[in-house]
């Protein structure tokens, strides 16, 4: 085990000199940065921290790299990154989970909103993502981290539980519940 030593400055002495001097002069400017990106002292602090253990591990093959400062600003804001996508699902999930709650309390004539709550946890906030917040299938993908044709299933299924559960929506707004076809063939 090796003894870290700290000069003033709080550098790690142990470090090698070149890894050193690339993190005191570069530091200010990795913060900076993460700052921009994240909107947050803490998570920048983090974010850079989390890089700069990248860096170092990788130090060796970094210094044989053509451009090395290239390479260190990519691992910079590969983790910078990584912590916004973090941050970014966490509010989205929050989001859907208040969502769901809100449309707990809420007490409709039709049924709808309690058709919605029931559903299974990926198909709600596959419908709420797609249908009340209108994001991409895209997006949702990135979300979730499930395929485009996932969340398509995930979307049919789910309006279709809703429709089922509710016929008397499907009467007020025209349209017809999947394999209906007496209605279809009328609207065409």
């Amino acid at each position: 085990m090796t003894e870290n030593h700290h000069d003033d400055g709080g550098v790690d002495t142990g470090l090698s000199l070149s890894f050193q001097a690339e993190y005191l002069s570069d530091q200010r400017a990795f913060h900076d940065y993460a700052y921009v990106v994240l909107g947050d002292d803490r998570a920048a602090e983090q974010a850079v921290h989390t890089a700069l253990v990248l860096v170092r591990d990788s130090w060796d093959d970094l210094l044989v790299e053509s451009n090395m400062q290239q390479q260190v600003w990519a691992i910079l804001r590969g983790v910078v990154q990584e912590y916004r996508d973090r941050a970014e699902r966490n509010a989205i999930a929050q989001g859907l989970d208040d969502y769901r709650q809100g449309l707990s309390q809420l007490n409709g004539d039709q049924g709808v909103f309690e058709a919605v709550i029931t559903l299974p946890p990926q198909q709600f906030d596959a419908v709420i993502l797609r249908y009340i917040l209108c994001y991409t299938p895209q997006r949702i993908e990135w979300y979730m981290g499930i395929s485009k044709a996932t969340v398509a299933r995930y979307c049919r299924e789910g309006k279709a539980r809703i429709e089922q559960a509710v016929p008397s929506l499907l009467k007020k707004t025209g349209d017809t519940a999947a394999g209906d076809q007496s209605e279809r063939g009328t609207q065409e």
